[in-house]
């Protein structure tokens, strides 16, 4: 008799404690509403371009907040004038460049005509000195001829000098022009880097979407007029025909996330505006909330499956309801408790 009755004081027991692991598990089946903000599945941020030898950049003109842009407008305007005074003065160095380059092809070519004269010249002579040493009859005295001889042989020589000085103002001439065009080109290059850099502090935007002013590390947002450091992102430009939930679930949660999970999305000041959503990607570790916030959290990232056109835009609190269902919720839970 004794021994029955401790088995079924057993048996309660043990009943007693499913029925509670199961209550238990019912009652967590009913999430908290997940705290979520709004973001844009593709944005870029806009900082000032690499110019060289620029660390702080001034803006000139920005395009107002919260405006819709088009792919290639520009958005941001940076000041030019450092650049622009280079530019300024390498075109005028480019212009004299061009003259002296045009200065040497004249004087060259004035030089070979004057090599092509005097060969011209010494060729007459070499001639004129041939046909007068070819004469072999009497009419000349011997020493006339020896004469005739000689001035022939330094024809000859004037000739071959003739020739090889037009050789080598040939040479010289195009080793001089060919270092004044070096120059040139050097110039233009340099020119058009300049150029390119004036052209870049107008910045584009590289896709159209959703300006936003980015604030620096001290809360504050960039105004026209104000200077900013090189890589400092000055604006965000979201594109808003796919948006996109970040959130943060409490660790006790974490049993009834799963990427694929079905959400319901309740947009914050939006006249109670909803969108349907899907756990897309589920944080792997389990952290800190904040730095001096030691609440256990994990990160999640929820795809909404509905644009939400212009109504929707990055920054938008909202709150998150997880549509798992109840039955799955409940087994789950009642297995990890075994």
């Amino acid at each position: 008799m004794k021994r029955q009755t401790a088995l079924l004081a057993l048996l309660l027991v043990a009943c007693s404690g499913e029925q509670g692991e199961k209550f238990s598990a019912a009652e967590r089946v009913g999430l908290q509403p997940i705290p979520g903000e709004l973001e844009s599945e593709r944005s870029v941020q806009v900082a000032p371009p690499s110019i060289a030898r620029m660390w702080q950049y001034s803006i000139k003109r920005m395009v107002a907040e919260n405006s819709l842009v088009e792919k290639g407008t520009v958005v941001v305007e940076f000041d030019d004038k450092p650049v622009r005074e280079k530019l300024i003065e390498k075109k005028s160095e480019l212009k004299q460049l061009r003259s002296e380059l045009n200065n040497t092809i004249l004087k060259e070519e004035q030089t070979v005509k004057d090599d092509i004269l005097a060969i011209e010249e010494k060729r007459a002579e070499f001639e004129k000195a041939e046909r007068r040493a070819g004469i072999l009859d009497h009419s000349l005295s011997r020493n006339e001829r020896e004469k005739a001889a000689i001035d022939f042989e330094i024809a000859g020589n004037d000739l071959q000098l003739a020739r090889e000085l037009a050789g080598m103002h040939k040479r010289t001439g195009a080793l001089r022009i060919s270092m004044a065009r070096h120059k040139v080109e050097r110039a233009e290059g340099e020119v058009a880097v300049l150029q390119a850099e004036v052209d870049k502090l107008k910045v584009k935007a590289p896709i159209g979407g959703l300006v936003q002013y980015v604030a620096n590390w001290n809360g504050e947002k960039p105004s026209e007029g104000e200077s900013v450091r090189f890589g400092q992102p000055v604006l965000q430009i979201s594109d808003l025909s796919r948006m996109q939930v970040r959130a943060q679930a409490d660790e006790v949660d974490k049993p009834y996330l799963a990427p694929g999970a079905e959400v319901e999305v309740v947009i914050d000041g939006a006249r109670g505006m909803t969108r349907r959503g899907r756990i897309v990607e589920l944080g792997r570790v389990v952290r800190d909330r904040a730095s001096g916030d030691r609440r256990r959290v994990i990160d999640l990232l929820v795809g909404l499956e509905e644009g939400g056109g212009g109504a929707l835009k990055p920054g938008m609190t909202v709150s998150l309801s997880v549509k798992t269902p109840a039955g799955e919720q409940l087994a789950t839970s009642v297995g990890e408790a075994k």
